[in-house]
């Protein structure tokens, strides 16, 4: 397997492709489980499949943070990639005894009855996962794109098969749960044996174990407001809203799963390619932001209106059960282009290691989002598209105002170094 990729275009369009087979893959298994499954029945799939990415979102700040830290070893220095693998090792058992011991106290609220038996895909694919992460993040510190996309397509892939193998036999929400779950570790160790060559012993790191590990924490802490926001914002609706009836809860989150995909899934998927984009444009991080801001307003744009309009006439058709209106489906998708600003914006503040503003950014767009969803008053509809929209401008203003101020802290020393020069 080639692990190249490395100019520009070459890595956003081998990323893009495999975001395309991942998003693809699991738009369709959420649509044939809608198909196949009443609203009810999809509301208990549904929580399932947004408590994992939930924990999935928070662990990859773990490759955010190897991302920014990973660059090829240079002649003459010495390669540290030993050090990331140990360390992801290490966070794998600590997050799977974590997520085990923890389980007495949210399994029976958030899954009910099933509970006991949900909570071991839950740990397998967490731990493999935080794998998945330390690979991807160390490829992706190597600019080897080709790799990268891969680690997500293959992924993708498998998790679709294993779901419609499982509703092919008629099996429960259990039994999709592991389906959705056992693609974590199997990625990686079916990948590892085609690329482990290019990758041991040609990377090193810019910190130490004790700045990764609280470089990790931070960023770790941002991505629990980012999986709030993203593949746990079903789960915040259950709890936000407990006296939902079932069929509406099951509606809006096959609205959240389905509309909001196409881009939020393409600008998480770039996550590391934007940081290490941003890394490298220096000075012109700020042109190459506006650039890709103007894109997505433009996208938005486009398939909110087409949401609207062709939105309502797809779920007639194909879904009549899910009752869902055109403002609130070109809503859902105006809001995710919000969402997808603050994707950006992040990369952009943590390519300049400024971790503590890009988890103030991610934690205050995640509690304006909860306090709108909790406080609006009125039906779950508008409460849905007030914290959508509100949550992400929040934390986008704060992730550009941080760094605003230390531009104007950087000009104040550098004003008052050229002060005492003789």
């Amino acid at each position: 397997m080639p692990i190249g990729g490395r100019r520009r275009t070459g890595g956003v369009t081998s990323i893009l492709v495999a975001t395309a087979v991942a998003g693809g893959s699991g738009y369709l298994a959420t649509a044939i489980v809608g198909a196949t499954r009443p609203p009810t029945d999809y509301a208990a799939f549904g929580v399932f499949w947004a408590t994992i990415y939930l924990v999935i979102a928070v662990l990859s700040g773990i490759q955010q943070e190897v991302t920014r830290a990973t660059a090829p070893v240079e002649p003459g220095t010495q390669a540290r990639s030993h050090l990331a693998f140990r360390f992801g090792a290490a966070t794998a058992l600590v997050t799977a005894v974590a997520l085990a011991a923890g389980a007495v106290f949210w399994a029976a609220p958030v899954f009910g009855a099933d509970g006991a038996d949900l909570v071991p895909p839950i740990v397998l694919g967490a731990a493999g996962y935080v794998v998945v992460a330390v690979i991807s993040g160390t490829l992706s510190g190597l600019r080897a794109w080709t790799a990268v996309a891969f680690m997500i397509g293959v992924d993708g892939v498998l998790r679709l098969a294993a779901i419609l193998t499982v509703l092919a036999v008629g099996g429960d929400v259990v039994a999709l749960a592991w389906a959705i779950a056992v693609p974590f570790p199997l990625t990686p160790l079916v990948l590892w044996w085609f690329f482990r060559r290019a990758v041991v012993g040609r990377s090193t790191l810019d910190v130490g174990a004790k700045t990764l590990v609280w470089n990790s924490a931070r960023t770790v802490a941002a991505s629990v407001a980012i999986g709030a926001l993203v593949s746990g914002y079903p789960l915040l609706l259950k709890l936000a809203r407990p006296d939902a009836p079932d069929a509406e809860l099951g509606s809006v989150i096959f609205a959240v799963n389905l509309v909001r995909a196409p881009l939020v899934i393409v600008v998480l998927a770039l996550q590391g390619y934007l940081v290490v984009a941003f890394r490298t444009a220096g000075p012109r991080s700020w042109r190459l932001f506006g650039r890709i801001a103007a894109a997505l307003a433009g996208a938005t744009v486009v398939l909110a209106a087409a949401a609207g309009l062709a939105g309502p006439p797809i779920l007639e058709a194909w879904w009549p059960e899910y009752v869902l209106s055109d403002w609130f489906l070109a809503a859902l998708v105006a809001s995710s282009g919000l969402l997808g600003l603050l994707c950006v914006s992040g990369p952009l503040v943590l390519a300049r290691a400024e971790h503590g503003i890009y988890t103030t950014g991610w934690v205050v767009a995640a509690l304006t989002t909860l306090a709108c969803l909790i406080a609006v008053p009125g039906g779950l509809a508008m409460a849905m598209i007030v914290s959508l929209v509100a949550g992400p401008v929040v934390g986008v203003a704060a992730h550009l105002a941080g760094l605003a101020v230390r531009r104007r802290q950087a000009r104040a020393a550098d004003a008052a170094e050229a002060d005492t020069q003789p």
